[in-house]
């Protein structure tokens, strides 16, 4: 079973067609998709995520950051019944799903001030693991930023989210790893009066109304995260290195209501640099977590706003902003789990 599927609520996936690669991840509609896939092999830390829940099994992102540890988001970690980790071979596809090399999880910890309220910065976990990560085939560890220069830097944005383009949205789930660059944007003011958000805006090349913030002209490998980016990574180059800066959270709908990752979209990412003393406690054996082992929390139901006043932008309804972990059974055409509402 060690190839197998093991996840309780996964196991059964492995006899069920599932879908092939499309087009692109949600990419510029007038880049080649090889541009996306071939960034991301670069990014070796990254991997993805297979769990299960009370409400069935779901794909996400992870990094890994230590020997025994990998980052990713707090609504993936919390309530999870079981989490498996994915590695090497740019995450194969859903055709190859079966043989892919995995390890599952042992412990997981969410933030102990994460309530299910994306808007209030908290959305960050850890899995740890009995097994040496970095003894595994195409595995590396990233390096954590612990800087406070994110704002106006490039950051490349590492996850398996769902394909598309901006012209289309997020529209076919591959299981693909993509890597892709945004300007950071904006660092949110978030409760308390502390900075815990990084936003960066989808640029659409022919539409500079598209834009929420900064230039509306787009890099040229301009990307946008979608569900299945969830705990993924947020990348920033600082003298010639890689630095973990941020892990994917969720997106928002900000211009047209609608957070299915087309054009005009804007993703947000909790600031790695703000929890890096309680990623280190935890990794130390300290406490601090919440829900660790087979649960504890639950997944966002509501209450999302949050105060962007730094950002000089207005404050999202909760109804615009999307959950980034991807549920099998939609995926499979069964069922969708509902976006996030007041």
């Amino acid at each position: 079973m060690q190839r197998i599927l093991v996840a309780a609520g996964i196991a059964g996936l492995t006899t069920i067609a599932l879908p092939m690669a499309a087009l692109a991840g949600v990419i510029r509609d007038d880049v080649a998709d090889s541009s996306y896939t071939a960034l991301a092999s670069s990014y070796t830390s990254v991997g993805q995520i297979y769990g299960s829940d009370a409400g069935g099994s779901f794909a996400a992102s992870g990094v890994v950051i230590d020997k025994y540890w990998v980052l990713t988001a707090a609504h993936v970690t919390s309530g999870a019944t079981a989490l498996s980790f994915y590695y090497g071979d740019n995450g194969g596809s859903w055709g190859s799903f079966a043989t892919r090399d995995h390890v599952d999880a042992v412990n997981w910890y969410s933030y102990s001030k994460w309530t299910g309220s994306l808007g209030n910065g908290y959305d960050i976990g850890l899995m740890q693991f009995d097994v040496d990560l970095t003894s595994l085939s195409g595995v590396s560890i990233a390096n954590r930023y612990t800087g406070t220069s994110e704002l106006g830097r490039v950051g490349t944005q590492v996850g398996y989210g769902t394909t598309g383009t901006g012209l289309t949205g997020a529209t076919t789930f591959d299981g693909q790893k993509r890597a892709g660059e945004n300007m950071i944007d904006a660092v949110a003011l978030t409760p308390g009066g502390t900075n815990r958000i990084l936003l960066a805006d989808f640029d659409n090349p022919d539409d500079a109304a598209d834009s929420s913030y900064g230039a509306s002209t787009p890099l040229p490998l301009e990307y946008m995260i979608a569900p299945g980016d969830s705990g993924g990574g947020l990348f920033i180059d600082v003298g010639g290195i890689d630095y973990l800066a941020g892990i994917t959270s969720f997106g928002w709908g900000r211009l047209d209501g609608d957070p299915n990752s087309d054009y005009g979209d804007v993703a947000g990412f909790t600031r790695v640099t703000y929890f890096n003393a309680w990623i280190d406690s935890i990794i130390g054996g300290g406490s601090g977590g919440k829900g660790g082992g087979k649960g504890g929390g639950g997944k966002p139901k509501g209450g999302n706003a949050f105060d962007l006043t730094a950002a000089q932008v207005e404050v999202p309804e909760p109804a615009a902003l999307l959950l980034l972990v991807a549920p099998l059974a939609a995926l499979l055409g069964r069922r969708r789990r509902a976006q996030l509402s007041a």
